[in-house]
């Protein structure tokens, strides 16, 4: 999707995927400096670990404790993270109703990331009101370890075992877990039941592509807004790609980046 923007764009910049195991991941950072790389993404499993290799971080890099994006500035790292705003831009496609409460399930670095787009709503882009993200909501979050999770504002830590006990009425349910995702595990710990859900509630999973089988596929039967990963993909791309090269993206190359990610 990159490619797609930089082409749009008449850039003569280029984006590569780079495998990189968890034990060598400062080394891989300390090459993409020589080599004059001019950012990153970083994805699973590195999001969290790879805060600590920062020069300096953003504040919502600062309050997830995670990174996906990378600036280089003046031969420093900076760390920032562009998930919640990816999620947050992304929901606005399912539209509907301000979220009061939602349901989070997993630990990851993108769990923080869109726990703190619901809670903290983020500025909207082009001074639009983020919709459904209105105003902060209440999150259940879902952990094996509840009681390793850190203590946020407006947030109830829960253990699996109740996951269907905390998702009875509410509005969102959003899994950030690896379940489903390529290699990844095939199933949660306690499956969790999107009927329990308010009527008007939206499930969100951000792997993708969409698995053919799984939580969506219950929610849609259950008659709920469903939305894969693919459009919160391309959110936080855009933001990405923007703090990359300085200036916003024009209609048209988010368009391009949309194209090549559903080719």
């Amino acid at each position: 999707m990159h490619r797609a923007a930089l082409k749009v764009l008449g850039l003569p910049h280029d984006y590569y995927a780079f495998a990189v195991r968890p034990d060598m991941l400062q080394e891989a950072l300390r090459g993409a400096l020589a080599l004059g790389m001019g950012g990153l993404n970083v994805t699973v499993p590195h999001k969290r670990s790879v805060v600590e290799h920062m020069d300096a971080v953003t504040e919502v890099a600062k309050r997830t404790e995670s990174v996906n994006t990378v600036m280089v500035e003046r031969a420093r790292l900076v760390g920032d993270n562009t998930d919640g705003l990816g999620f947050a831009q992304a929901l606005r496609e399912l539209g509907g109703e301000p979220i009061k409460r939602a349901v989070v399930l997993g630990t990851g670095g993108a769990a923080r990331s869109i726990i703190d787009a619901v809670t903290r709503p983020p500025r909207p882009r082009g001074g639009v009101a983020w919709e459904p993200l209105r105003e902060p909501a209440r999150v259940s979050w879902i952990s094996r370890r509840p009681e390793l999770a850190p203590e946020l504002p407006g947030v109830r830590r829960v253990a699996w075992e109740k996951v269907n006990e905390v998702m009875v009425g509410a509005d969102l349910l959003v899994n950030a877990t690896t379940v489903g995702m390529q290699q990844g595990p095939v199933s949660y710990p306690v499956p969790p039941d999107p009927s329990k859900l308010a009527d008007t509630a939206r499930v969100v999973d951000i792997v993708y592509p969409r698995p053919t089988w799984g939580l969506l596929d219950a929610a849609a039967q259950a008659g709920l807004a469903v939305q894969d990963g693919l459009p919160m993909l391309l959110w936080q791309g855009v933001e990405a790609l923007e703090r990359w090269i300085g200036r916003t993206l024009p209609e048209e190359a988010i368009v391009a980046m949309r194209e090549a990610l559903e080719d």
